[in-house]
């Protein structure tokens, strides 16, 4: 039987709160990073996907609770942006096309680097390919 939104939602809160509490139980703290909470270490943690923890407000309230009760810095976005801003999108839709045709560069000078030392090879040997 498939599930509706607020079903699994539910459950998403239930899996926070049972990880909350096991924490309680074991007097360990949440796992954080430079005095922030880890979403992503709370969500592999309670065994839920990362944009689970981000998006469930349920979710969310409850980590934020945790984080204030351990002096931990608010949950949220280092920049202050949404998490969905476009111009994020963008721009790392640019920065990977950068990455690729970096690559592509650097494999094409490779090829003309052994393209111009079989030319030079021929040259020298007094061969001569003729197209």
């Amino acid at each position: 039987m498939n599930k509706n939104g607020q079903q699994l939602g539910a459950e998403n809160a239930s899996a926070i709160e049972r990880y909350l509490d096991a924490l309680k139980a074991d007097g360990r703290g949440l796992p954080s990073r430079n005095g922030k909470v880890s979403m992503s270490a709370v969500a592999l943690a309670a065994g839920l996907a990362t944009q689970n923890v981000y998006k469930n407000p349920a979710c969310r309230s409850m980590l934020e609770k945790a984080a204030q009760e351990l002096g931990l810095a608010p949950i949220g976005r280092e920049d202050g942006q949404a998490k969905d801003d476009p111009r994020d999108r963008r721009i790392q839709s640019l920065e990977a096309r950068i990455a690729s045709l970096q690559a592509e560069v650097e494999g094409l000078r490779s090829k003309l680097r052994r393209f111009a030392h079989i030319e030079q090879h021929m040259v020298e040997t007094g061969r001569r390919v003729i197209q």
